[in-house]
């Protein structure tokens, strides 16, 4: 009689490690990119593998942090020079890069392009076009208002499973924008995020009793940021204020950086204003600022520098374009951009309105606990990264 083997169950299949690819159009870090390494650390800490394509720079170290792999691709966003020329080297990198990205992305589940420069390189690749097409989102930190621009968003767009913006602001420009008759892309908005719980307003003094109030603006130093408007306020503000311009400079932006103490020293305001660059530690120096300011020229998307302060209660003068106003919805005052009198006038408001300071903070507080966690906000970006792998797997 024969005797059957004995049976040995099997072990549990281990489902296979979710693969996401990011790429990205500079080396340089500014707000942008800390949206996408804090992302990347998301999805590195939950099980993902990462690798991110990105030009050489300050990135690269800041990604060995994340627990992220790199691959190293040229500078993608426009290159400098006479414009026949810098559109032939512009489109040059693309293709370099859409050929790193298409050997990159072999086996990824998904593909996340961080800027809008990027973009290109990725329908280049022409991954959507394989037998099993990857799924790529762009995750889109630019209100895009230039004709151009358009039409460069329209043409890779074909490329792109979704859009998720960092605001509504940013997907309301994209929305409709692309009537060519193809698939378009779903659009999704997941608002950025800062640290929580927060810093209570009571927490956080305006100084000694007595100091004078000071005003600072926190943004990298490059035009379109609005440094020079505030300089150009600073005379005009009718109370007694410090003003301090807190940031670093990319090297594009040196000339501009020097220009900035220059127009102090023009404005004969070298007593008031301090422009006093990088610093490792920006929130420090913030706590001791009673007003924030957001003077940015062209629309911020979902801007960084106000989300921090208003996490550690401060009252906010912002421009009121992109998604400024989306982001206070009440934690602050309002201006036109480029008006430096109506800029002025807001500050010298809020420095003289001690009630209304107040108010702004504690909306400001409670905006952050209630629509910009930074928990939220990953969370949020990783479930929508797997659910366009799982869709992705099924096409």
């Amino acid at each position: 009689m024969s005797t059957a083997a004995p049976h040995t169950p099997r072990a549990p299949r281990t489902p296979p490690t979710p693969r996401l690819v990011a790429v990205t159009s500079t080396g340089q870090v500014s707000g942008a990119e800390r949206v996408l390494l804090r992302t990347l650390a998301a999805a590195v800490d939950a099980g993902w593998s990462v690798t991110c394509v990105c030009p050489d720079g300050p990135i690269v170290e800041q990604l060995h942090g994340t627990g992220a792999a790199h691959v190293v691709v040229p500078e993608l966003n426009l290159a400098d020079g006479p414009k026949p020329l810098a559109a032939l080297v512009t489109i040059l990198r693309w293709l370099r890069a859409a050929r790193t990205l298409r050997a990159a992305a072999d086996d990824a589940d998904v593909v996340l392009v961080n800027a809008l420069l990027a973009l290109p390189a990725l329908r280049l690749s022409r991954l959507h076009r394989r037998a099993r097409p990857v799924p790529a989102l762009w995750l889109a930190h630019d209100v895009v208002v230039a004709p151009g621009r358009l039409r460069l968003y329209r043409w890779c767009s074909r490329a792109l499973a979704a859009v998720v913006g960092v605001s509504d602001a940013v997907v309301s420009r994209l929305d409709g924008a692309d009537s060519s008759g193809h698939d378009t892309p779903v659009l999704r908005v997941v608002h950025n995020g800062v640290a929580f719980p927060v810093e209570l307003a009571e927490e956080r003094t305006d100084g000694p009793t007595g100091s004078v109030p000071v005003v600072g603006l926190n943004g990298l130093l490059t035009p379109w940021k609005g440094q020079e408007v505030l300089l150009d306020a600073v005379p005009l503000i009718d109370a007694p204020v410090r003003v301090e311009i807190l940031g670093g400079t990319l090297p594009k932006d040196a000339e501009y950086a020097a220009g900035l103490r220059r127009r102090v020293d023009e404005l004969g305001i070298d007593d008031q204003v301090s422009v006093l660059g990088h610093s490792d530690d920006p929130l420090a120096r913030m706590r001791t600022w009673t007003i924030a300011v957001s003077a940015s020229t062209d629309p911020e998307a979902c801007p960084l520098a106000v989300l921090e302060a208003m996490s550690i209660g401060l009252p906010v003068v912002a421009t009121d374009h992109g998604g400024s106003p989306e982001v206070l919805d009440g934690a602050g005052l309002l201006v036109a951009p480029r008006d430096a009198a109506a800029l002025a006038a807001a500050i010298t408001r809020m420095v003289r309105d001690v009630p209304l300071r107040q108010r702004s903070a504690a909306q400001g507080l409670t905006r952050i606990g209630t629509a910009h966690r930074l928990d939220v906000q990953t969370t949020r970006l990783l479930d929508v990264l797997a659910e366009a792998s799982r869709e992705g797997a099924t096409a």
